[in-house]
């Protein structure tokens, strides 16, 4: 796999490579540079992994609900998502840097803003073509900020906003 902030054309998309499986992939083209596979029958659960680090992602709570964030072996939490109202939330890390998930009205999708307001990633889900059988392919396209490709955090922040596409769509 190849980092996912070498890559300004052709233009990012998350895909469902197989129709019904709960696998992912942010293709640039033909080149695969994220994968997200969410645990069979427990959507509460995925891994991540792209060129930069693997992760998983797990939501617990049931009124209340928190998704922890770890990388791929690690005992404890690298980050915490802390949902709220409509799907928005802040997505906190242990060093104290934060994002906020919000709608994005004017241009449709979903993003990941800093706390000054300025988005950093941008995840739009296409709709499905007219006259697509059921079940419709899952697609998204993913826009990075031109000062936020060199942030380290844009791949986990790639893998994390299609994961809360996913569980919350």
């Amino acid at each position: 796999m190849k980092a996912i902030r070498n890559f300004t054309a052709p233009p990012l998309e998350w895909l469902d490579p197989v129709v019904r499986e709960p696998r992912y992939e942010l293709h640039a083209g033909d080149e695969v540079l994220a994968r997200l596979a969410l645990k069979p029958l427990c959507r509460t659960f995925a891994t991540a992994e792209t060129a930069d680090g693997t992760w998983t992602f797990r939501e617990t709570g049931i009124l209340s609900t928190l998704v922890h964030i770890r990388e791929e072996g690690a005992q404890t939490d690298l980050a915490q998502f802390h949902p709220g109202f409509l799907g928005r939330g802040i997505l906190r890390f242990v060093d104290g840097e934060s994002f906020r998930w919000r709608r994005e009205h004017p241009r449709g999708g979903w993003a990941f803003r800093d706390m000054k307001g300025k988005a950093v990633l941008t995840l739009r889900l296409e709709p499905p073509p007219a006259g697509e059988p059921l079940p419709h392919r899952t697609r998204a396209e993913v826009e990075i900020g031109p000062d936020s490709r060199a942030n380290p955090r844009i791949p986990l922040l790639t893998a994390f906003g299609w994961y809360l596409l996913v569980l919350h769509q």
